[in-house]
C-alpha cells in the first residue's frame, strides 16, 4: 500500500498541497521505523531456521532475500520521494520569501514616500526623523535579506537547472525593488536640501544622546568585586569607558556647536524644545564625568583593599611560621649543638627582620586605606592591628629565645669544660696511683 502511494505519487507545485504530502510523510517517518524492526525480527528467524533445519533452508534464504531486497527498494523510493519533497518545498519557500521581502521594501518605500509632504522646517525635520526613525536599521536588515535569497537562489538554480531562469528572474525582480528603495531614500534626502544638515543634526544628537544614556546606566553599575581578579577586569572595563569617554568628547563638543547655530536667535516652541534637549545634553555629560570619577574611587578603593586581602594573608602566614618556630624551639644538650642553635636563630632573626619590611608595608597600605576613608576601614584596621601585635610579639619572642640559646650555649661550654677537666684528673689520679716509692719523688717532672 505504502510502495503504491510513493510510486503513484506526483510532487505538486502549490506551497500548500507540498505541506500536504509532507504531512503525510511525516506520519510515514514511524511507521518505516516499525516496519524496520519488523524486517530485522525476520531476518533474525530466519538465521535461526538456516541453522537449524537443513530442509527449508533454501525456501528461507529465498524468502528472506526477496523481502530485504523489496525493503531496500521501498526505502529508496520513499528517499528520493523525500528528496524530491524537500526540494521541491525549498523553491516554494524561496518564493515566499521574495514574496514577503518584496512587499517588505515596498512598505518601506511608502513611508519614505508619505514623508514628502512634511516641511523643511524644523517642525518638519522632526516629524521626518521620527517617521524615518529606525528606517537605516530596517535598510540594513533588508540588505541582508537580499543577499540571503541571491545565496539561496544560485545555490537553488544549480541544482534544478530546468528552474534557473525563473529563480533568476525572481532575483532580478528583487533587485529591482531594492533599487527602487535606496533611490527612494536618495530622492528624500536630495529634497531636503538645506534641511538635511538639520537632519543630520538630529540624527546625531538623538544617536549621542542614547550613548550617553547607555554609558551612565554602564558606569552606574554598583558590584563590588570580591576577589582581587574581579577588581582587576572591573577597573580594567572602567578605564576602557574613560577612552571611550574621551572619544566621544569631539562627538559631544561638535553637537554643541551646531545646536548652538541652529537655536540662535530661535523662539518657537521647536527650536526651545530643542535647545531643552541641548542643555539637558550638557547636563548629562557632566553628570556623567561625576559618575565615572566617583566609580573609578570605588573601586581603586576595591582594588586595593583586595590587594590588601592578598598581602595580609601572605604577611600573616609568614608570622604564622614564626611563631610556630619560636614555640618549637628546644635547648640543645650539646657544645656543637648549642652553638649551632644559636647560629640558625641569629639567622632566623635575620630573615624576620627583612620580612618586617613586608609588615611595615602593609601596616602602611592599611594606614592609607583607613585615612582614604575605605568601606572596609573596620577590617583593615582590625587586620593592621593584629599584624602589628603579633610582629611585635614574635620580635619579643625572638629576642628573649636569643638570650636563652646563648645562656645554654654557655652552659654547655662549662660542661664541657668541666668534663675535661674531670677526665684529666681522673687520668692523672690513675698515674699517680700506678707509680712506685722511688719514683714518686720525681713524680712532678712527669706533669
Amino acid at each position: 500500500e505504502k510502495e503504491h502511494w510513493l510510486l503513484s505519487m506526483s510532487i505538486p507545485d502549490k506551497l500548500e498541497d507540498l505541506e500536504v504530502v509532507q504531512q503525510r510523510f511525516e506520519t510515514l517517518e514511524p511507521e518505516m521505523n516499525n516496519l524496520a524492526s519488523r524486517v530485522a525480527a525476520v531476518n533474525t528467524i530466519a538465521e535461526q531456521l538456516l541453522g537449524a533445519d537443513r530442509r527449508s533452508q533454501e525456501s528461507a534464504r529465498d524468502t528472506r532475500e526477496q523481502l530485504n531486497a523489496r525493503w531496500e527498494r521501498f526505502r529508496a523510493l520513499a528517499e528520493q520521494k523525500k528528496e524530491a519533497l524537500t526540494s521541491a518545498l525549498n523553491i516554494q519557500n524561496f518564493h515566499l520569501e521574495c514574496d514577503e521581502t518584496t512587499a517588505w521594501m515596498r512598505e518601506k518605500t511608502k513611508v519614505i514616500e508619505s514623508t514628502q509632504g512634511l516641511g523643511n522646517d524644523l517642525a518638519g525635520v522632526m516629524a521626518l526623523q521620527r517617521k524615518l526613525s529606525g528606517m537605516e536599521r530596517d535598510l540594513e536588515a533588508i540588505q541582508g535579506k537580499v543577499r540571503d535569497l541571491r545565496a539561496e537562489g544560485e545555490k537553488l538554480g544549480a541544482e534544478h537547472p530546468q528552474q534557473s531562469p525563473e529563480i533568476q528572474a525572481r532575483l532580478s525582480a528583487i533587485q529591482g525593488v531594492w533599487d527602487e528603495l535606496c533611490q527612494s531614500l536618495r530622492r528624500r534626502e536630495e529634497s531636503l536640501g538645506e534641511a538635511s544638515k538639520l537632519q543630520g543634526f538630529l540624527r546625531d544628537l538623538a544617536a549621542f544622546q542614547a550613548w550617553l544614556a547607555r554609558t551612565q546606566t554602564a558606569v552606574a553599575s554598583e558590584d563590588v568585586p570580591a576577589t582581587l581578579a574581579e577588581a582587576e577586569k572591573l577597573l580594567s572595563q572602567h578605564e576602557s569607558i574613560r577612552k571611550e569617554i574621551a572619544h566621544y568628547g569631539d562627538d559631544y563638543r561638535k553637537t554643541q556647536a551646531v545646536g548652538r547655530e541652529v537655536t540662535r536667535g530661535q523662539t518657537d516652541a521647536q527650536h526651545l524644545f530643542l535647545q531643552q534637549r541641548l542643555e539637558a545634553l550638557d547636563t548629562g555629560w557632566e553628570e556623567l564625568g561625576r559618575m565615572w570619577e566617583n566609580r573609578h574611587h570605588l573601586l581603586s578603593q576595591a582594588f586595593a583593599f583586595q590587594l590588601f586581602l592578598r598581602d595580609s594573608k601572605q604577611v600573616e602566614g609568614v608570622l604564622s611560621t614564626q611563631e610556630y618556630a619560636l614555640s618549637h624551639t628546644e635547648m640543645p644538650a650539646t657544645l656543637p649543638a648549642a652553638e649551632a642553635s644559636v647560629k640558625k636563630h641569629e639567622d632566623f632573626m635575620a630573615t624576620m627582620e627583612a620580612n618586617g619590611e613586608r609588615v611595615q608595608g602593609l601596616v602602611a597600605t592599611g594606614r592609607k586605606l583607613v585615612a582614604e576613608g575605605s568601606v572596609h576601614a573596620d577590617k583593615v584596621q582590625e587586620t593592621v592591628d593584629s599584624v602589628e601585635s603579633r610582629h611585635q610579639k614574635n620580635r619579643d619572642t625572638a629576642q628573649e629565645l636569643l638570650g636563652k640559646l646563648r645562656d645554654n650555649w654557655e652552659l654547655q661550654r662549662f660542661l664541657q669544660d668541666r668534663q675535661e677537666l674531670t677526665l684529666w684528673i681522673e687520668e692523672k689520679m690513675l698515674t699517680a696511683q700506678d707509680v712506685s716509692y722511688e719514683e714518686a719523688r720525681d713524680l712532678h717532672t712527669k706533669w
